[in-house]
């Protein structure tokens, strides 16, 4: 089992590297190679990280590390860079496919002593093509990979003399070599900005960073969220470089096509607020927009931060739970001596799950799934902030019922609310209004459905199916809620996947069955599966059943949320301080003659 050794944002050191590469051997031949990134990367803040050569080992394992490595960093030089490692004959043959495939070693390169030849087995976790995208790939299990490694006569060092027809480069190497960026396009509505993950290069001068991102929102947004938001309008094109910060200033022409319809003020402003976003690590203050020939428009302001949902969250969420078949506030949590949103007392009463949410103007949702007799009931409304409601019911069919999770609140009458369920493994959405549910068809491999999850733009959702992890995009038109072709999420260190939810705008928090042994875990991965940690690496051989977490604003400085809830055998506990089992002293309310064996469960927040 290994842990990575940073975090989801390569930011501090936590736990173990799996390939080596910590210190260096005597006769290393170390290149540093560019000016550092701006942003991302912690361990070499002067320059690009080092890179070693063919020759900075004659350890045959060493050696597969360091080739392991070759591809990371600037895309036009990866091939040549691989090619540094092959014999003349090898490397004359050498023609890959476009992309470099990064790839997790199940286990230490196989060196045999005697043989030249070394064996790696791999899992595939995506693709990086040239545009920065990590594309996905078909879950194939383990790959197995052979390569040949001698020396050459008349020549110094080691070489691959037979290699694999294919750029390949471990994820240490890859986290190392490659920055986290996030860009955004506005969904349908231009209510929100929705996040869209690529890679920068580390060894790119950070002058050059800005140029590489708007090119990115030219080409348009990734086939995970392309159908659930809206690309920039047809004809937007980059008018000459982007030249260096410059007296606290990023300057940006764009051609006039990149507002429609021209000369409208909302469209220019959503344009610089996803601009904004997009480029926030690049913001020194102001940042100047010229479009076509116009006059250029200075923004300086921390105004575009709303766009963003993720941004709008509360520092510390109001926190509920299920006690006594009532909700119930937790103590010592914000608006913990307050009523309840939405939801009447008296409509407080044989409750078993809820999920609440507020829309950007602050209306508040509420959807409690209840029992009458001997069948489950949903019960929906919404109210303005300190407002009550009457709670429409809907009817239940088809088996188990999982959490609720409300995923667009839109202030928008036309647009309307919408929530997600699953009933007896498969997916159906409600609304605020009342109406019946829809089914929304599953477009991925066979599978129960037993957990759902809505990332903070209200767009992504991420899945555990048929124990997998998977990513798709929800679109609401007038055929009703939709899910795009899921992405797998590939995620070596579990064997199964039972619960999920978000844990920053780019990553999440899963629990599960580990890899190694048939023993539980909860981690923090990124979206892609190319970064984890392990939140809590042993929690026991009970299957966690349901998951909560309160996402952090990118703006927090934090890489993981700081409430991870999650429950196991009838039982809720607090991941980030133990864990630490949730009981009855922890209700907002004091309770009197407790009943026997009655405990808290099925926490939520107010999102």
């Amino acid at each position: 089992m290994r842990k990575l050794a940073r975090t989801l944002l390569a930011g501090a050191l936590t736990g173990t590297l799996l390939l080596g590469g910590c210190g260096i051997p005597d006769n290393t031949d170390v290149v540093t190679v560019g000016p550092g990134p701006s942003t991302g990367f912690s361990s070499n803040d002067d320059g690009a990280p080092p890179r070693y050569g063919r020759e900075a080992t004659l350890d045959t394992a060493k050696f597969v590390e360091y080739y392991l490595q070759a591809a990371g960093g600037d895309p036009d030089g990866a091939v040549d860079r691989v090619k540094q490692f092959l014999s003349p004959a090898a490397a004359a043959s050498f023609k890959p496919p476009e992309g470099v495939k990064i790839v997790y070693l199940t286990e230490d390169p196989l060196v045999n002593p005697g043989s030249d030849q070394v064996e790696l087995r791999v899992r595939t976790l995506g693709v990086l093509g040239p545009n920065g995208r990590l594309d996905p790939v078909q879950d194939t299990g383990i790959t197995t990979y052979q390569l040949s490694v001698a020396s050459i006569s008349g020549k110094t060092g080691l070489f691959v003399t037979k290699a694999p027809p294919v750029l390949l480069l471990s994820d240490t190497a890859f986290t190392t070599w490659f920055v986290r960026r996030t860009i955004y396009f506005w969904n349908h509505e231009y209510t929100a900005l929705v996040p869209d993950v690529r890679y920068l290069p580390a060894d790119m001068p950070p002058e050059q960073e800005p140029q590489r991102i708007i090119k990115w929102l030219i080409e348009g947004p990734s086939d995970t969220i392309h159908d659930a938001v809206e690309p920039l309008p047809e004809g937007t094109a980059l008018l000459g470089n982007v030249p260096a910060v410059s007296n606290d200033k990023l300057q940006i022409s764009l051609s006039a096509q990149s507002v429609r319809p021209p000369d409208d003020p909302k469209a220019l402003d959503r344009l610089r607020r996803q601009l904004m976003w997009s480029l926030r690590p690049n913001l020194s203050r102001v940042l100047e927009l010229k479009i076509g020939n116009q006059e250029q428009t200075s923004y300086d302001g921390n105004d575009y931060l709303t766009s963003n949902p993720t941004y709008r969250l509360a520092d510390s969420p109001e926190r509920f739970l299920i006690y006594n078949n009532q909700i119930r506030r937790m103590s010592r949590t914000p608006g913990a001596a307050d009523p309840l949103p939405v939801i009447k007392p008296e409509a407080n009463r044989n409750v078993r799950a809820a999920a609440f949410a507020r829309s950007p103007s602050d209306r508040r949702y509420a959807a409690l799934i209840t029992t009458e007799g001997n069948h489950q009931v949903l019960r929906v409304g919404s109210a303005g902030i300190g407002e009550l409601s009457d709670l429409r019911r809907v009817t239940l069919r088809g088996g188990s019922t999982g959490q609720p999770v409300w995923a667009i609140t839109s202030d928008d009458p036309q647009t309307g609310a919408v929530g997600l369920l699953t009933i007896g493994g498969k997916l159906f959405s409600f609304s605020a209004d009342g109406s019946p549910l829809r089914a929304v068809a599953w477009p991925g491999p066979p599978g129960m459905i037993t957990a759902v999850a809505v990332a903070p733009d209200g767009r992504r959702v991420a899945l555990a199916v048929g124990g997998k992890l998977y990513l798709a995009a929800l679109t609401a038109d007038g055929d009703g809620p939709q899910l795009s072709p899921p992405r797998q999420v590939q995620l070596p260190v579990l064997r199964e996947v039972s619960a999920v939810d978000w844990g920053t705008e780019t990553s999440v928090i899963v629990a599960g069955t580990r890899a190694d042994r048939d023993r539980v875990a909860v981690i923090d991965t990124a979206i892609d599966g190319t970064q984890w940690i392990e939140s809590l690496a042993d929690i026991g051989v009970e299957k966690v059943t349901y998951l909560a977490t309160y996402p952090v604003s990118p703006s927090s400085g934090k890489v993981t949320p700081d409430v991870i809830e999650y429950m196991a055998n009838g039982a809720t506990f607090d991941v980030l301080s133990g864990p630490v089992r949730i009981g009855v002293g922890d209700l907002a309310e004091p309770v009197t003659n407790a009943p026997a064996g009655v405990v808290p469960t099925a926490p939520s927040f107010l999102r």
